[in-house]
This record gives C-alpha cells, structure tokens and sequence, in this order.
C-alpha cells in the first residue's frame, strides 16, 4: 500500500481570517496527500482519512479552520466519495422535509441542488431554516465548471462578531425574537422531476403509499412534521383534483446558535438567502407574493414582524468581504463544519457537485420550540434525543 499522509498544501482560494484570539488562520485550510504517487489507490486515501480521524488531527484541524478543502484525492466517482466519507465514522444525516430536491447517486450521496445552473443559491446555513440540521457538510466535485462554478463559503462566527459591532440591535432582536420561514410544498408524486423543489410526499411522504386516500395521507405527513417540534402547518388548495392539498409549513427558530464545542456564538440561519430570493422576486414587502401570484417572503422575525432592509443589506456586505470562493477541481472534496459556515454558489457554465451530511452521533438533533418567557422568545440549547 502506498504512502497517502495528508499534510496541508497551498490553495488559491484560500483567505486568512482573523475571528480568534491567536493568529490568523486559513480558511478553508488544505490538505493533500504528501505526495503525488500514481500508485495511490483509494484503499490509500479511505486508511488514510480513517487515521486522521481516529487520531483526533480532523477534530483539531475542523475546530481551528471550520473547512477543509482535500485536494488530490483522485476520487473517480459519487461511490468513491461515499466510501471516502463513510471512513471517517460520522452518521449519515437524515433528512426531514426537504424542500430541496436532490437525486441519489451513490449510498448517502446526492447531487447538491437540481435547480438551473443559471440560477444562484444565495448564503445560507445548511438546513439552517429547521430545527434537525447536519453537524458537517461534505461537498464533492464530480467535474469542475468550464467558467466560473466557484461556491463562496462564509465563517458564521465571525459574521456573529461584525453584525454584533455594526448593528448590535439587529443582534438583540434575533436572539430575543428568533427567526419565521414559510416553506411551500405542492402536492405532487413522489417521483417528480420537473421542479427543483420537493413535493409535500417527496418531502414528508415517506410511509405515504399509493393506496392510502387522503385522509391516512394527511395523518402520515402530519406524524412525520411533528418530529419537528418548532413546525406549525396548515393544508391549502384542497379540492376534488387534489384531495390531499397543498402544504404549508412555518418555523420559528433561533438565528443565533451556540457552536456545540467552543460555545461561541454563530450567525445560524437562512435569512439572507430567503432576503436575495425576495429581492430578486420583488417580493420584499406584504403582500409578499411574485408576478404569478405565488406566496414568496423573506425571512421574518419571530414575531412576524419585518426585519429591517437596513441589517439585511449590512449582512450582505459583511458576507462578500469575508467570504472565501471555493473554485474546484474534479475529484477534490470540501468538507464545512456546519456549525460555524455558510455557503452559497454562483456559476456560469454547469459544474456538478454532490452532497453527504453527517451527524457527529447518533440521534435525532434537534432545536427544542421556543417559549415564551415574559414578552421575549428564550433561545433554546440544542438537544440530542434518541430514536
């Protein structure tokens, strides 16, 4: 077996940031195998990932860089990322209520995102609007983009420290009042692929059969939400074309969350992803809704209330200074501790990347609801419970 050690290497896209207390870091940090040896096989590169992570380097190196970029690795395929991935000992994510959809391509593998490759997926927190969200992300470079195809990738902590310096009511008012996302799932079949999104079965439909009528459907999606504690819903459009409805779903979640290890706090949310959406769709201001007539908000306070176009537009800003891009190599591997990063991508020309999330154990993590203490929401502790 051939010499695989992974040691850090130079990256062009890496940035050095300055949210410690100690020295700049790089941001993602790159590792490569020490040498470029053809006799590399991926027997070599699955041990070699293996040792790193038992010997608690991975930890080290994730907690102190939040990303990682592998390059070199020589990975062919979604099934060789997936062994890669799976060596590191981490739980496979489960999804619940998914709006986005995703096809699989190898055991726990998936494409990123099915949307046009002309259309940008603004920053955001991966899951960042549920209470069950993965502790890392694994990206995976199946074939690098002809131009452009970078994915910008931001620090959450340290986006926490300039928003709270720059705009420290923006702060208080999340971390009092919390963040509310709508999320839209139209009936359809399980097996739909003209949208980018997921229907109410593709998303909460799993023990939903063919045979059930409407009602039993209904009750199945509706034990599957409740595993989502901080999920409200209500059925709409319903009719004798489409007994089952339509699906609504509301999360009021906190935007500031806690990193499980270090404590500090991270700007955890999708609120400027659901801002640019509306931007683009004019659909910032009540009554929300796009030129077709479709239900489109951004992100709400807790309350419901608006929040304010002043701190979005300073969040963007601090977001394009701060950011690293990420511009990709086939084969390569990105790994973010989910915790700490946001990501987005732009492109010009198709790139395909696909996905693994993990979970540092076993459970069903998840953000307990909020409640309500005096005339403030309290930010809950995020809690591991078991199946």
């Amino acid at each position: 077996m051939a010499t695989a050690a992974l040691q850090p290497h130079s990256y062009r896209s890496s940035i050095q940031l300055d949210y410690t207390e100690s020295e700049p870091v790089a941001f993602p940090l790159a590792l490569s195998p020490s040498s470029d040896n053809p006799q590399l096989d991926l027997d070599d590169i699955v041990s070699e990932i293996h040792r790193v992570k038992r010997s608690g380097e991975l930890d080290t190196l994730l907690d102190k860089h939040g990303a990682i970029y592998f390059q070199n690795l020589k990975l062919k395929n979604a099934d060789h990322f997936s062994q890669f991935a799976h060596a590191i000992g981490w739980v496979p994510h489960e999804d619940i209520g998914n709006p986005v959809r995703r096809t699989v391509h190898a055991k726990n593998v998936a494409s990123a995102n099915e949307g046009p490759n002309t259309q940008p997926v603004y920053p955001h927190n991966e899951f960042g609007l549920s209470p069950h969200y993965p502790s890392y992300v694994f990206f995976y470079c199946v074939s690098a983009p002809e131009t452009g195809g970078e994915t910008p990738i931001n620090n959450s902590v340290l986006l926490y420290d300039r928003l709270k310096k720059s705009h420290p009511q923006f702060i208080r008012d999340l971390e009092d009042k919390g963040v509310k996302y709508q999320l839209f799932y139209p009936n359809g079949p399980k097996d739909q692929i003209a949208s980018a999104g997921t229907t109410v079965r593709q998303s909460y439909g799993q023990h939903v059969s063919d045979s059930d009528d409407a009602e039993t459907a209904r009750a199945k999606v509706e034990k599957e939400i409740r595993r989502l504690p901080t999920a409200t819903w209500e059925w709409l459009n319903q009719s004798s074309e489409n007994e089952l409805g339509d699906l609504r779903v509301w999360q009021v979640l906190s935007a500031i969350r806690d990193h499980p290890r270090n404590g500090r706090p991270a700007f955890f949310n999708n609120i400027i992803s659901r801002f640019l959406n509306a931007l683009d769709n004019d659909t910032l201001q009540p009554p929300h809704l796009t030129k077709d007539g479709n239900y489109q908000p951004p992100a709400f306070y807790g309350d419901g209330s608006l929040i304010p176009r002043e701190y979005l537009d300073e969040a963007v800003r601090v977001i394009k200074e701060t950011r690293a891009l990420v511009s990709w190599t086939a084969g390569d591997v990105l790994l973010l501790d989910n915790d700490r990063n946001s990501m987005d991508c732009v492109w010009l020309r198709k790139n395909r990347i696909m996905q693994y999330n993990m979970d540092a154990s076993r459970g069903l993590g998840i953000e307990n609801s909020w409640q309500v203490s005096g005339t403030s929401l309290r930010r809950p502790q995020r809690q591991e419970h078991s199946h």
